[in-house]
């Protein structure tokens, strides 16, 4: 019989903030996003998700999430 073995998986919140602690305009605007990164800050990034293997998002960030990111794959 072999044995069962659970690996506890680790929960990592990224969230785009301003400086001033707003996500979203009052219309839901995230226009203040800048994502013309240059290569330092890229990888950094890629490291922040090397380890990353699924994606949890809500109902109304996924269409979003998909057009934008699917350039960046």
């Amino acid at each position: 019989m072999t044995e069962n073995k659970k690996t506890i998986r680790k929960l990592k919140l990224h969230v785009g903030m301003s400086a001033d602690g707003c996500i979203a305009g009052p219309n839901n605007e995230m226009n203040w996003m800048n994502l013309d990164w240059d290569e330092k800050f890229r990888e950094y990034e890629d490291k922040l998700h090397q380890s990353v293997d699924a994606i949890l998002l809500g109902r109304k960030m996924t269409n979003e999430f998909i057009t934008t990111w699917s350039d960046f794959a």
